[in-house]
């Protein structure tokens, strides 16, 4: 762990490791700063059930994980997309199942996102 505390966070929004060590290690850190969730960590955590590298019940865990560590702040620009899908994600028994469709449905919105910024920045 670093000095500032924060690199058991930084892992788990960034899924940096096997599931159960980013859980266990978040859980026993002290965090000293706070750690933001952007987009791109949304993109990347559905890429792995997409490709394979995880399954939805990991990226069901690694969501809730995530949204309800108060350590973890939302991406203030995106703040309205990200809270959605991490609610939406790690609450499936409230929405729906997460599978691989869900998770390609995921990444095309969250593309969507991403492109329609660039587009904005480039005028």
């Amino acid at each position: 762990m670093d000095a500032n505390g924060s690199r058991p966070l930084e892992d788990l929004v960034q899924w940096n490791d096997e599931l159960s060590e980013l859980l266990k290690n978040a859980r026993n850190g002290e965090p000293a700063s706070a750690v933001t969730f952007r987009r791109g960590h949304a993109v990347a955590a559905a890429e792995r059930v997409t490709t394979g590298l995880a399954s939805p019940g990991q990226l069901v865990d690694w969501a809730q994980a995530v949204h309800f560590e108060d350590h973890v702040h939302v991406d203030e620009g995106h703040q309205d997309l990200l809270t959605q899908f991490l609610i939406e994600i790690s609450t499936p028994e409230l929405f729906e199942s997460v599978t691989h469709e869900v998770c390609q449905r995921w990444l095309r919105i969250l593309r969507t996102s991403v492109a329609s910024d660039a587009e904005a920045a480039k005028r």
